[in-house]
């Protein structure tokens, strides 16, 4: 059979608009046979080719077609993903229906327009499924989320760019936003928008949790604390202030004492300075656990005095360097001690009933000499002891012995015999180990008192009617100094330099160089002076009378202040710790006295206070305790 197919490609697709849309389209054709119209019956086979002659679709096979007048109407489906864009034709194979033979192959192959490819649509609504390049004008409509791409920002969702974003101009809070250049920013940041720990100098209270470096710092600086070698003060007007460190105040009220209180838990190091102008003056207050030291305050020595044991007829007592161990003898008794600063004392049996007149103790207090006898007739001998007052030997033989003295180890000590006539060989005598054996080395009458430096090379000694005899090589050689007086009582500083001797029934005289020369002082009155104690540096002083006045320096005896606070008795003896803030009295006849301010009370009910016109400065040295550093005017302590 010969024959030829004309397409009528205007009409290939036009009932497709009528139906509803699958991947199937319709195809028209005419068919020939023997260049008339065909009419009948006829098998037809459909197969795609691309630009290279590849089938790539089908074969479809129609059968029976019919063909009228050459007429005839096919549906064909190749699929959806034979249509990619790409060149595609349509190859179609006839044969009479019932007819085996092979299909009559029509040529030429028919090339397919985009009328086809119209079948792309039914995949609109998956976006997978679209792959030729569509404009985006053609689309209508709005497009799902969804079905949109995971780079694409949504108003709805939290979106991070991975580049820059730049834009003319953002509205908008700006909530969210993160590593803005501070330089893009325009306009002021308000202060509650910033972080709370930008410092803000409407902020009166700053604190920077590390160091703080500027090259130049402006403005007064109060308040500043830890800054190594400033200092500032404040005004305080009112009745209350809390201390800071490295900090002065200035209480300035007129009626009622300013209250400073000292931190809680201070750093050793920490400086405190209190200065009074107002009329009321001021107190500084202490926290639990916390106590200062009081001893070089001038107000404070002998401020306050408590009496001891029982009344006795006290004849001299004598204190280790530190105050804690007080010894004192007893007319017609024994020896007592007391190892806590005298709040106790025992009487120690070992030392007998006797007539003891004076006594004197190692620095630190196991080393003791005592001496029997008196100035008008009593005699006896020289005692000594070395395990603190237990157990004492008698020493040398019996004479008048006024008074004794000791080196601060114990070892060298220096007695006066004194002598009316009766008990023979009077005079100054020295031993060096510790009083087993004795010399006499100054003769001489009436030695009333003799003192030694803590080395005891440097001696002194008074004479009453006679002059003052001194010594500075442990009493080998001995010179007569000043004039002849009624001396009484001395005392001397540690190195022997600082001496203090008293006239009976007129002044008393200082020494600055161990004896060489004396000046007259005169604390206010002319009275029967019986007992001197010095403090080691010399710098503090106390004289007692007969007739119950005690006086108190400290500046080393340029000025005298007597004190009210004790009974009226015959004083016959005194003694001092070593930096002089714990004193110890004994009378005739009366009780044992001690005063003991070294420091204030420890805790919240410890306190010091000054006066108008009175300064002190404080350091903090650890363990809750302050030390004076300086101080003006009389401070007192609690």
């Amino acid at each position: 059979m010969k024959s030829f197919f004309t397409a009528f490609t205007a009409l290939m697709f036009l009932v497709m608009a009528g139906r509803a849309q699958t991947t199937a389209f319709t195809y028209q054709g005419r068919l020939n046979s023997s260049n008339a119209p065909a009419t009948g019956s006829y098998d037809f086979r459909f197969q795609i080719y691309n630009a290279a002659s590849a089938v790539v679709a089908g074969p479809l096979t129609n059968a029976p077609v019919g063909v009228t007048n050459g007429l005839f109407t096919v549906t064909l489906d190749f699929g959806a993903n034979v249509f990619d864009g790409s060149p595609r034709s349509l190859e179609i194979g006839v044969r009479t229906n019932g007819d085996s033979s092979a299909y009559t192959v029509l040529s030429p192959r028919q090339a397919l327009a985009s009328v086809p490819y119209a079948i792309q649509s039914i995949n609109a609504s998956n976006a997978a499924a679209l792959t030729a390049p569509l404009q985006a004008t053609n689309i209508a409509g709005t497009i799902p989320n969804s079905l949109l791409s995971p780079n694409v920002a949504i108003l709805t969702n939290n979106v991070i760019f991975s580049g820059s974003v730049t834009a003319a101009s953002f509205t908008g809070s700006g909530a969210g936003l993160t590593s803005l250049p501070a330089a893009s920013l325009t306009g002021t940041i308000s202060d509650a928008r910033l972080s709370a720990n930008v410092a803000l100098q409407s902020n009166p209270n700053l604190n920077f949790a590390g160091n703080v470096a500027a090259t130049n710092f402006s403005g007064g600086g109060h308040g500043l604390t830890n800054v190594p070698g400033a200092f500032f003060w404040v005004v305080v007007s009112g009745t209350n202030v809390q201390a800071q460190p490295n900090v002065g105040y200035i209480c300035s009220n007129d009626v009622n004492a300013v209250t400073v209180t000292l931190p809680v838990s201070p750093s050793i190091g920490d400086t405190f300075r209190v200065a009074g102008v107002g009329g009321a003056g001021w107190i500084i207050a202490q926290n639990a656990s916390q106590t200062i030291l009081a001893g070089n305050l001038s107000g404070s020595i002998g401020a306050s005095w408590t009496a001891r044991d029982s009344s006795r007829a006290w004849t001299g007592v004598a204190s280790s360097a530190d105050g804690t161990k007080l010894v004192a003898t007893v007319k017609g008794g024994s020896i007592y001690t007391s190892a806590n600063s005298g709040v106790t004392w025992g009487s120690q049996a070992g030392s007998g009933s006797r007539n003891w007149s004076s006594v004197a103790s190692s620095a630190d207090g196991s080393r003791l000499v005592a001496g029997v006898g008196d100035i008008v007739s009593l005699t006896g001998n020289i005692y000594t002891s070395v395990d603190s007052g237990v157990t004492w030997l008698a020493r040398d033989s019996a004479r008048q012995w006024a008074s004794v003295a000791s080196s601060s180890d114990g070892t060298r000590l220096v007695a006066s015999a004194y002598s009316t006539g009766g008990s023979g060989s009077p005079g100054i005598y020295t031993s060096v180990n510790s009083g087993t054996n004795w010399l006499l080395h100054l003769a001489g009458s009436f030695f009333y008192d003799v003192v030694s430096s803590a080395d005891g090379f440097k001696l002194a000694g008074t004479e009453n009617t006679f002059q003052i005899a001194t010594s500075t090589n442990a009493g080998t050689n001995w010179i007569a100094r000043d004039n002849n007086r009624n001396w009484t009582a001395l005392a001397s500083s540690a190195d022997g330099t600082r001496l203090v001797a008293a006239v009976n029934s007129s002044q008393l005289y200082l020494s600055s160089d161990s004896g060489a020369t004396w000046a007259a002082v005169n604390p206010a009155a002319s009275l029967q002076w019986t007992a001197l104690a010095s403090s080691a540096d010399g710098s503090r002083l106390v004289a007692v009378a007969f007739s119950g006045e005690v006086y108190i320096s400290t500046d080393s005896g340029a000025t005298w202040a007597q004190h009210f606070g004790l009974p009226v008795l015959q004083w016959s003896g005194v003694a001092c710790s070593a930096d002089g803030t714990k004193l110890v009295l004994v009378a005739n006849g009366g009780q044992i006295y001690t005063s003991s301010q070294g420091s204030t009370t420890a805790g919240t009910t410890g306190y010091l206070s000054g006066a108008r016109l009175t300064a002190i400065e404080l350091e903090y040295v650890g363990n809750g305790v302050f030390i004076p550093l300086s101080h003006e005017g009389t401070i007192r302590a609690y």
